[in-house]
């Protein structure tokens, strides 16, 4: 483990990404033979023996990794176990693999981790299942590992969708064609390249064409610096579009100092980009459920751990929403106020996560 931590010392962990099902349902419907709904976080069940330890440890610390936090500690809440939630300050894979190995030797009943970049989590991950620590995973996929079960969206559909709804919005602005100029925070990371490449098969047929994925970074201001740079280098796009939960924001403010015209799309719902939809600087963003990221698979755990139920094997879909100026008033309460999120989705789940078992189903193919 110190050779791999010391081999692992410079290569950095990359940014998310990310959030499946591409229609506006938010979830897939739980089976017909679901078992009981899940707790809400208000009626925590009756612990039998000692009290469950759960570790999860982030990919990086950043808002949007903040709302799966919230997610995994109410799940703790909910169903009466202690959960820890660690990550790095930046994004260094060796960092969060030290974190995730001092939860194996801090001996926890369970852990969850979102392995990124996965290739690297292999070893990792099948060191702590080896120790007889089950392993969950989410948002990014590490599939040659033994993590049973993966939580996340199907980035390339996602992309699909994203493309398609932006060619609407084009063409209702009086669009037919021209260029969208894309951004990619980090290059090379599986599931954005996925997003891009759904993006680009979303657009054909169009008269729309889409950019190589510009690499705009992750650091919010250097990020903003990146855009900026590009849309001097791209001045006639019809569209900008970012695949990173920090690209909205930066564009927003970008197309309101340089008084653009072009169109704003992209992923996540954190407030600025929320901020940014009602005040119509930008057009539409795909959210992916980070809560129920790190809600869901502290449940999948606590279940097989508490309950004796198989973990689920394989890919369980939490959904993408898209959001636009026409239906972002019913979004924004949950998506900003603490509350009202942990009480949209203690519904939510009880309604469409009932049996996680059920809902599993083989990881998503990736695409060349």
């Amino acid at each position: 483990m110190r050779r791999l931590r010391s081999a692992l010392l410079m290569l950095p962990l990359l940014m998310l990404a990310a959030c499946n099902n591409t229609s506006n349902d938010a979830a897939p419907k739980s089976s017909d033979t679901a078992s009981p709904p899940a707790p809400t976080a208000t009626t925590p069940p009756k612990a039998a023996g000692p009290r469950l330890k759960i570790g999860y440890v982030l990919h990086v610390q950043n808002d949007f990794a903040q709302v799966i936090k919230r997610g995994a500690e109410d799940a703790g809440k909910a169903l009466d176990v202690d959960v820890e939630v660690v990550g790095p300050q930046a994004a260094v894979a060796s960092d969060a693999i030290a974190m995730f190995e001092d939860m194996v030797q801090k001996k926890k009943d369970g852990l969850v981790v979102i392995p990124m970049p996965g290739d690297v989590w292999v070893k990792p991950i099948k060191d702590a299942t080896d120790a007889g620590i089950p392993v969950t995973s989410a948002n990014i996929t590490s599939p040659n590992s033994t993590a049973a079960a993966w939580f996340g969206q199907n980035e390339y559909e996602s992309g699909v969708t994203l493309a398609k709804e932006m060619r609407k919005l084009l063409e209702a602005d009086g669009k037919k064609s021209g260029t969208i100029l894309v951004g990619i925070c980090a290059t090379g990371v599986e599931v954005l390249d996925e997003r891009y490449k759904g993006f680009k098969k979303g657009l054909e047929g169009s008269g729309f064409t889409a950019t190589d994925a510009k690499d705009v970074g992750v650091e919010k201001t250097a990020n903003y610096a990146a855009w900026e740079n590009q849309a001097t280098k791209y001045p006639d796009i019809v569209a900008a579009v970012g695949l990173c939960s920090m690209d909205i924001p930066n564009l927003a403010k970008l197309k309101a100092s340089s008084k653009a015209k072009w169109l704003i799309g992209g992923y996540d719902l954190n407030q600025e980009t929320l901020d940014a939809i009602k005040a119509g600087t930008t057009q539409i963003t795909l959210g992916q459920h980070p809560y129920l990221q790190g809600y869901l698979p502290v449940l999948a755990l606590v279940q097989y751990l508490r309950d004796k139920k198989p973990l689920p094997k394989g890919w369980v879909n939490v959904g993408t929403e898209i959001v636009t100026k026409a239906n972002v008033d019913s979004v924004y309460p949950r998506e900003t106020d603490h509350a009202a999120e942990t009480k949209w989705y203690a519904d939510h789940i009880a309604k469409n996560f009932g049996d996680l078992g059920a809902l599993a189903k083989p990881l998503p193919q990736t695409h060349p």
